[in-house]
């Protein structure tokens, strides 16, 4: 590894071939345990590559690099200007101590953390490397990318693995499509816990800081610095995201959700309950419950969505929260107003047959009457 400069990075020229935020492959982590392959891809707190471990084994690892306060001289990453450092340090810090409670985090559904370091005076994470797919890369190949069975089997997938993070007191704060991989037996992972934050954890200008938002699938609550945030706000989250599998894109944004509600003019959210055929009882109305803009009106636990679920699957339960279901303009008539004219007449004829019939009688006497009456006045 390269040796570093003394000085302060304010000190060096502002040059793209001295600074560069990824780093290169062939570059070594933690005494050549690790070596680079390549950027995979980068957000405000961090970078992601691939690389090889020493038993040349395919990983993933996650680089601190809270873009905001630090840059990159050769591979060694350092505080931007003096007056960053203490907020860089506590950054890298609390990098660390979540990445120590994530590795703690072993679940079928959940990628692995299995070794976190510290190295270029920043600290790392080493993942397990998925071989798949993401959700949002599987949607956008294809119009019908998966059957409400597969769908159903994949929100319970998902509800255990969030309810594992959120018991261990973890909020994962960016589901979404693209941070759920589809691994190549067809299993979900949950990826990317860059924007985790515990509960139990200190609020300080770092951590609050540490926003990642999402349009269409970020909660309300997510834009807003000091809004409380619980487990609902993940769940908003993974129903946006389900919201999506289902229509093939995802809810208004909450924020346009939330003024409109605001002013009166009505929730732009188009409820999924209705409009889908294919589901269990409730399945599509809870879903529609977990994304309500308001709080107060989400599902609250996991365990409380999982609940929903059974229940709909083994009792017909349909929750008596949810909307009636609704008829989109333009969208054909139920089933049963799309009965055939000649259906209906067969079936009043046959739940009047013996009204038929004794008309039919009376008929005949009187034909037979009358033709007797003739016949006698005829003789006559």
């Amino acid at each position: 590894m390269q040796e570093t400069p003394s000085h302060d990075l304010d000190d060096l020229p502002e040059d793209a071939d001295v600074f560069a935020d990824d780093l290169k492959p062939g570059t070594t982590l933690l005494d050549g345990q690790y070596t680079i392959l390549g950027f995979l891809n980068s957000g405000g707190f961090g970078i992601t590559y691939l690389a090889k471990d020493s038993l040349d084994r395919t990983v993933v690892i996650k680089e601190c690099f809270p873009n905001t306060l630090c840059r990159r001289s050769t591979s060694v990453v350092r505080a931007r200007s003096r007056k960053h450092q203490g907020e860089y340090k506590s950054f890298v810090q609390s990098f660390v101590e979540e990445a120590r409670s994530l590795a703690r985090l072993v679940h079928p559904n959940i990628v692995g953390v299995h070794q976190v370091f510290e190295d270029n005076d920043t600290a790392y994470m080493a993942i397990d490397f998925i071989n798949g797919k993401d959700l949002q890369a599987i949607m956008e190949s294809t119009d019908r990318a998966f059957t409400p069975g597969q769908i159903v089997t994949l929100l319970k997938k998902m509800l255990s693995a969030v309810d594992f993070i959120h018991q261990s007191g973890i909020l994962h704060r960016d589901i979404s499509p693209d941070n759920i991989l589809i691994d190549q037996n067809g299993n979900p992972v949950l990826i990317d816990f860059g924007a985790a934050t515990e509960q139990v954890v200190r609020a300080t200008r770092v951590l609050t800081g540490r926003r990642v938002v999402k349009d269409g699938y970020s909660p309300q609550e997510f834009y807003l610095t000091g809004a409380e945030q619980g487990p609902w706000s993940d769940l908003y989250a993974l129903g946006a995201t389900f919201y999506m599998l289902i229509t093939g894109k995802a809810p208004p944004e909450s924020q346009r959700r939330l003024a409109r509600v605001a002013e009166g003019s009505g929730d732009p959210y188009v409820p999924l309950a209705g409009r889908f055929k294919g589901y269990p009882p409730g399945f599509l109305e809870a879903i529609d419950k977990a994304v309500s803009v308001l709080p107060k009106d989400r599902i609250a636990s996991a365990p409380d969505w999982q609940e929903l679920i059974r229940r709909g699957e083994e009792e017909g339960f349909v929750s008596p929260a949810a909307p009636p279901p609704k008829l989109e303009v333009g969208a054909p008539a139920p089933a049963a107003a799309e009965e055939d004219i000649t259906d209906k007449l067969d079936k009043f004829v046959a739940n009047n047959m013996g009204y038929f019939f004794g008309v039919f009688l009376v008929a005949v006497g009187v034909l037979v009457l009358g033709a007797g009456l003739f016949f006698f006045w005829a003789v006559k």
